[in-house]
């Protein structure tokens, strides 16, 4: 069983010794931590930084720019003003400073560095160093490796596309989907490391499934060559991997999801590639190579930043680099140019800066306006909502941990729940757009911590489907698709066994618990307050663990819960109400109230 802290996590994920010595650094490092208030066209907008007391900084100074170039001693530049002092147990003493950059028409790209000078620099001339970034794992780097340069686009309101609001999300890992054999049958007993064989095509088999589900869009796990099973290491950006297909498959894949008014998004690896990539095995056999700044070397050619500083296969690209940023950006516009994708899954986004995700963005939005950008954001919530602006939506690790708490684990009380929800929106009000889900390939299955209770994972998704992040259905999940045992009794690698082969023989599946998924995706495509309508606590009785919430709309939808061991009655406002889904046989409405058997959930609409 995960821990309390770790139930959803991903690799690269902060775990709390991070957190904390992320805040303890503080103390000697002159940091903006990407902290601005959202942008508005034509407002002033504050950019703060901190210093600590083992940095003894004078003046700082803000440099600008409008036109994409890089921010220079030359540039419009903003004296930052020292605006308080504090002390954290963590860090001690820190000094705040605060400018605003003038207000700039919608559409506008900022730039900008915050130089700094130390007391006692002899003639302040030229800064003695520049505020770096201590989002994500930054905040180890050496000043000369670390991001300086940071970026905001103004925006009237940026949120993601409208169709990505009211879509239901089905993410496929590709290797272990469909062979495209008759039947969807994989070869038994292969190696659970080695390449299972699933393929573009084998996808586009199932696409008639996938539409009788009700899904909207696909999101495929990563395409390029690659030695690897899983494709998150690519020795290729720009080209298939001929073990799941060639172009003439993607383009089939994509052109019939269309068809059936289905997106497509790709999960995409900007943050590292594999060892044995063409730039960086050039870059290891000469210094002078054209790729050489593409990665950052210690000591080269052996000694490198690579994901999490622990994994050398999988070579980090170098955020400050225009070529490494050119060719990333390349690729991607490659890819819905050529194929029609509408958009990415951003794998391990923490390991690039803003002022990247800005310049990223900015290029897709201008080739395709209604593309969409998810970052897979292992961090705290206050970095998660600095992304505002940066990419169109994260995911929503938050709510994936709290519910598996309360749904799966029983850890936390449903009273905890709503405290969550309530403190958790309005901290996220001013942040990017926000994806849910129940599990992924990174962790194991919701069913698996559940303890193989469908009930529970009906409860949670009850609860997913009614909230405003749209949901992502983990491949398998509609069936019951279960594995052996958890990652971590598993080792290294253990991650196999939420990967496991999707099962294709029908006399397997759990059509119960297919028919109930049919039917949230249904109840969230029919009702609009459900995707767009605002949340009110209804009723809350914690001793007697019963919990209703309202979706506000034309119609509004009521979710209540039930998770005690006994038939409770909850009492509902004023109105007339029919139960339009319920996670199990027994609901009962009377004049004013639902009775809801043990365990039990439903959802009804005002009539």
């Amino acid at each position: 069983m995960d821990s309390f802290m770790d139930i959803a996590t991903a690799p690269g994920d902060l775990p709390m010794s991070e957190i904390v010595a992320r805040h303890t650094v503080q103390e000697s490092q002159f940091r903006h931590d990407n902290v601005i208030q959202p942008p508005r066209p034509d407002h002033p907008v504050k950019i703060r930084a901190t210093s600590g007391a083992r940095l003894p900084l004078a003046r700082a100074e803000l440099w600008y720019t409008t036109d994409g170039s890089m921010p220079d001693a030359d540039s419009a530049a903003v004296t930052m003003q020292p605006t308080a002092t504090d002390w954290q147990f963590t860090s001690g003493y820190l000094t705040h400073w605060c400018g605003a950059i003038p207000g700039q028409p919608a559409g506008t790209a900022v730039r900008y560095k915050i130089a700094g000078w130390l007391s006692g620099t002899s003639d302040g001339s030229e800064p003695d160093l520049f505020a770096m970034d201590g989002s994500g794992f930054w905040y180890r780097s050496d000043p000369a490796d670390a991001i300086t340069t940071f970026a905001f686009p103004v925006e009237e309101a940026p949120v993601h596309p409208k169709w990505v609001q009211d879509a239901v999300i089905y993410q496929i890992f590709l290797d272990r989907f469909h062979p495209g054999t008759p039947g969807g049958r994989f070869q038994p007993n292969i190696d659970p490391q080695a390449k299972h064989g699933g393929t573009l095509r084998g996808v586009e088999q199932t696409l008639p499934y996938l539409a009788d589900l009700g899904v909207t869009c696909l999101w495929l796990s990563p395409v390029g060559i690659s030695e690897s099973y899983h494709h998150y290491d690519a020795t290729d950006y720009f080209t298939i991997d001929p073990n799941l297909g060639i172009n003439e498959d993607l383009c089939s894949l994509t052109n019939a999801a269309h068809a059936l008014g289905m997106r497509v998004l790709l999960d995409f690896v900007p943050s590292h590639l594999s060892a044995d990539h063409a730039a960086f095995r050039a870059a290891q056999a000469d210094p002078n190579a054209s790729t050489y700044d593409w990665f950052t070397f210690y000591e080269w050619p052996s000694a490198y930043r690579s994901f999490l500083d622990f994994v050398p296969s999988l070579v980090s690209l170098n955020t400050n680099s225009d070529g490494a940023r050119q060719h990333i950006i390349d690729s991607a516009i490659y890819w819905i140019q050529e194929f029609g994708i509408d958009g990415y899954r951003l794998d391990h986004a923490i390991g690039h800066g803003m002022d990247f995700w800005t310049q990223f963005r900015t290029a897709l939005v201008a080739i395709k306006p209604d593309v969409v950008t998810i970052g897979e954001v292992t961090d705290t919530p206050d970095r998660l909502r600095a992304y505002r602006g940066r990419l169109h939506d994260v995911l929503d690790f938050p709510l994936a941990r709290a519910l598996r708490l309360t749904f799966a684990t029983g850890d936390w009380s449903l009273s905890e729940l709503n405290t969550f929800l309530d403190a958790y929106d309005r901290f996220m009000a001013t942040g990017p757009g926000r994806v849910s889900f129940l599990d992924n390939h990174d962790m194991d299955r919701f069913l698996h911590v559940a303890g193989g209770d469908k009930t529970r994972l009906k409860l949670a998704a009850l609860c997913q489907f009614a909230l405003e992040q749209p949901p992502v259905i983990y491949y398998g999940t509609e069936i019951g698709l279960e594995q052996a045992r958890g990652m971590d009794e598993s080792g290294f690698g253990g991650d196999v066994e939420v990967r496991r082969d999707m099962v294709w023989d029908s006399a397997a599946w759990d059509y119960d618990l297919l028919a109930f998924y049919k039917s949230l995706i249904a109840g969230r495509a029919a009702y609009p307050a459900l995707r767009y309508g605002s949340r009110e606590l209804v009723y809350l009785d914690p001793a007697n663990r019963v919990y209703a919430f309202r979706r506000t709309g034309d119609a509004d939808v009521i979710i209540a819960f039930n998770l005690s061991d006994t038939p409770q009655s909850i009492p509902l406002p004023a109105g007339d109400y029919q139960v339009i889904l319920s996670t199990v046989d027994g609901v009962s409405l009377s004049g004013d109230g639902i009775t809801l058997p043990p365990s039990g959930g439903a959802w009804l609409a005002s009539t």
